[in-house]
């Protein structure tokens, strides 16, 4: 090991200068403060000296900045302490051109060969965990969504528009978008739902039906709905149609039609959403 410690970051020279640049062109793009730098190119740099990190160099050392930009404190306006550094495992994982499934899968090799605390590890593998289930809750989401909604990925007619004309508030697709970000930013401010299948799927059409109840508040609802859908009002295909005094709950339409629990979605609804959403 005594052999390994010529240069300043435990690398011989050869070794020293891409490691180096890959760091500091990560950290420029990340914006990060140089403690975090500097610790995560002293763990990579230990780890690197008693193990063979096989593959893309960048790719190990998105594990180190990731971990160090974790144990980062920063100190708050109130006196208080922020665990974090603001630095998110998106930024990182693009600057570093690495997918979520890559970095799950690098990250387990790099906790076992460092010492990682119990506590972390456990944050790691139920980040895993939610992921999982936010990718089999999008597989039931299209379906539902294209029940509900119309085709957000048909091409639309285009239209010429003059310059005094405005452009539609809201699309199909801004629909889409704005569900499945919701139902993310939900599920995210509940750790006990986060990484449990059959509460997110309930909050997810809790989603939907909220969507659903301002779609149908819309002058332009019929470009929206799907009029197939066996959820709408009796009357929707009326010129005149007006919604009720209070918005329609679609949620046991949704669970008959998809295969959802009705006492638990409203449970979810009352107990998690309504509140977390109003």
């Amino acid at each position: 090991m005594s052999g390994e410690e010529e240069g300043p970051t435990g690398e011989d020279g050869a070794g020293q200068c891409p490691v180096r640049a890959a760091i500091d062109h990560l950290c420029q793009e990340l914006n990060l403060d140089v403690s975090s730098a500097a610790e995560a190119l002293r763990d990579f740099t230990a780890l690197r000296g008693t193990y063979s990190l096989e593959g893309d160099t960048v790719h190990w050392l998105a594990c180190a900045l990731y971990v160090a930009c974790r144990k980062s404190i920063i100190p708050t306006v109130g006196s208080g302490l922020m665990e974090g550094n603001c630095v998110s495992l998106t930024t990182i994982l693009r600057s570093a051109k690495l997918s979520l499934i890559q970095f799950f899968s690098k990250m387990k090799k790099w906790m076992d060969m460092s010492n990682i605390s119990c506590e972390f590890r456990e944050r790691v593998e139920r980040l895993e965990r939610n992921f999982e289930v936010s990718t089999v809750i999008f597989k039931k989401f299209t379906p539902i969504f294209l029940d509900i909604f119309k085709n957000p990925y048909e091409e639309q007619p285009k239209i010429q528009r003059s310059r005094k004309q405005r452009r539609v508030p809201c699309s199909v697709k801004d629909l889409f978008n704005f569900c499945w970000t919701l139902f993310v930013y939900t599920k995210g401010n509940f750790s006990m739902i986060g990484d449990d299948l059959v509460n997110s799927y309930h909050l997810l059409l809790c989603c939907l039906d909220l969507i659903f109840a301002n779609a149908l508040l819309c002058p332009y609802k019929k470009d929206l709905l799907n009029q197939s859908f066996k959820g709408l009002p009796e009357d929707f295909q009326i010129s005149d149609f007006r919604t009720s005094e209070g918005p329609p709950c679609i949620i046991a339409t949704l669970c008959e039609l998809h295969d959802g629990l009705l006492v638990e979605a409203k449970g979810i609804k009352e107990h998690y959403f309504k509140p977390y959403i109003y």
